[in-house]
């Protein structure tokens, strides 16, 4: 498994031309590694929104100056602020070690490339001053699990092992509970998408989440399908559509697409959030 991180794009200081051409970049990115690799890969997608931490002082010789600092840094100390993040996950399916690092490695050299629009950071390891390497792809999956970062030393401790600081209880049906050992309790659903959006997708969509004043993680699961499973997948869809609402804009757009896999201009994804 591999982790690369993303620089977030400014919806507001981009036209939605600029937006749509990005998506559509984003979109054969997509379509670049499951050609590359089909289903012998997965990918999820991960947004957070976490509270920045703030303990550092500032003192500055002027007053003026001091008061500016002051009141530009609060809301950094007082739990107001807020930051957004963007990562994929790599996760490939392999046979022997030397050829899944190859072939992670040019997944990784195709990534860099197609979003380099995003300023992409491959997440690795890093050493400290005392020569202790630590992994980044372990803090990262600890903010994730336990609700906070922590640094998680590189030994002989297999990574999702020296990762957990909590216990999570898969108990209910409906809902994912997380007792982390610092913070408290935190609560995650699943959900399985079985229609599209009532009312289209469009630019902007996800705003109104993103903007909300608490800290979340929104977790996305991308499955590769062979071509011919896609398409017996996609002309059920329709089926079963057109007994309840004949034909619509969504059994026509599910048509297209099985067209579009029959010419193999297309490798389709099936996209299930969670």
């Amino acid at each position: 498994m591999s982790l690369i991180q993303l620089k977030g794009v400014s919806s507001e200081t981009r036209s939605d031309n600029e937006l749509i051409q990005l998506f559509h970049n984003l979109n054969r990115y997509f379509l670049a590694l499951g050609k590359k690799e089909g289903k012998h890969l997965m990918l999820q997608t991960y947004i957070t929104k976490t509270g920045i931490e703030l303990d550092t002082q500032y003192t500055l010789p002027l007053p003026a100056l001091q008061d500016f600092v002051d009141a530009y840094t609060a809301p950094f100390r007082n739990g107001t602020f807020f930051q957004v993040g963007y990562s994929i996950a790599l996760i490939l399916k392999y046979r022997e070690v030397d050829e899944g690092i190859e072939r992670m490695s040019d997944l990784l050299s195709l990534s860099s490339t197609l979003l380099a629009e995003y300023d992409p950071v491959i997440m690795g390891l890093e050493e400290s001053e005392h020569g202790a390497l630590f992994s980044q792809i372990g803090r990262y999956f600890s903010l994730l699990i336990n609700g906070h970062e922590k640094d998680v030393l590189v030994s002989d401790t297999r990574l999702g092992d020296a990762i957990i600081d909590s216990v999570t209880n898969f108990e209910n049906y409906d809902f994912v509970e997380n007792r982390p050992n610092r913070g408290g309790q935190r609560f995650a659903t699943t959900f399985d998408l079985r229609d599209y959006p009532s009312g289209g997708t469009y630019p902007g969509m996800w705003d109104e989440a993103i903007e909300q004043q608490f800290e979340f993680t929104l977790v996305q699961t991308f499955l590769f399908e062979d071509r011919n499973k896609a398409k017996d997948k996609f002309k059920k869809h329709v089926a079963d559509l057109g007994s309840v609402e004949r034909d619509s804009k969504q059994t026509e757009e599910l048509e297209n697409a099985i067209d579009a896999i029959t010419l193999a201009t297309r490798r389709l994804v099936v996209i299930t959030p969670r």
